[in-house]
């Protein structure tokens, strides 16, 4: 399934009772979510993601909310956690295989 990808970063904190640091993040598209290899992160901040973006997932295209780059926080305002939201440009893999599919149509 193709559709948008993006990547939610942690731009800036008071506190993390998680452990986040800082530049610390995961990506989302329409078929799952995935975090780096070896790193972990807080269940809540990424609930709060979640509802402002899974229905913009499956569009070709990011949508003028996505592209404007959101800023969404976590939900424990004590941490205040924030975390910017970008779309992903699409890896060379996934052109190369878009291409594929549209010279065989």
């Amino acid at each position: 399934m193709s559709g948008v990808r993006v990547r939610c970063t942690v731009e800036a904190m008071t506190y993390s009772a998680c452990g986040l640091e800082i530049g610390d993040w995961f990506e989302v598209d329409a078929t799952g979510l995935t975090v780096p290899e070896g790193q972990r992160f807080c269940y809540f901040a990424i609930a709060s993601v979640l509802p402002a973006v899974l229905g913009r997932l499956t569009a070709p295209e990011p949508d003028d909310y996505l592209r404007g780059e959101p800023l969404l926080a976590c939900p424990d305002p004590p941490e205040g956690l924030h975390m910017r939201v970008t779309p992903c440009l699409p890896s060379r893999h996934q052109q190369h295989q878009a291409n594929e599919r549209e010279a065989q149509s």
